[in-house]
């Protein structure tokens, strides 16, 4: 009886930290919004050499520095369609979103620690932070 209390407790806690929500608009929004990137990226990387085994972290760089500034706002606040839209390209499973959402706000600090943070410096910040946290 304690395990199902506190695996309900879990999944409301993350409901109510992470902005996780029953409906289906933003999630539509957010599948917009990862179909369009990846189609960018998908145009983007053709052109470069087939058969590279890191398209799929030239997708995330490409998303990032094409929505660096909603990404910045959002990381701050945990939650958003874009941070979504990342953890989509990172392929965090669904399960462990919301561990990734706080895991954002959390570590905020440390991957923009100046206002004038590059993407590519927040990228390998979030990798090392992510490997640290055991999501890699």
């Amino acid at each position: 009886m304690k395990k199902r209390q506190s695996i309900a407790g879990l999944i409301l806690c993350c409901v109510m930290f992470c902005g996780c929500s029953p409906t289906s608009a933003p999630t539509e929004s957010v599948t917009n919004t990862v179909d369009n990137t990846v189609n960018g990226v998908i145009d983007f990387s053709s052109s470069s050499t087939p058969g590279s085994s890191d398209s799929g972290s030239a997708g995330v760089e490409a998303f990032t520095r094409a929505n660096y500034a909603d990404l910045k706002m959002e990381m701050a606040a945990g939650s958003g369609e874009h941070v979504q839209a990342l953890a989509t390209l990172l392929d965090i499973p669904g399960e462990k979103r919301c561990r990734f959402f706080t895991l954002l706000k959390q570590e905020y600090g440390s991957l923009y620690p100046t206002p004038q943070t590059p993407p590519d410096v927040m990228l390998a910040s979030l990798y090392t932070t992510m490997d640290a946290a055991g999501m890699l």
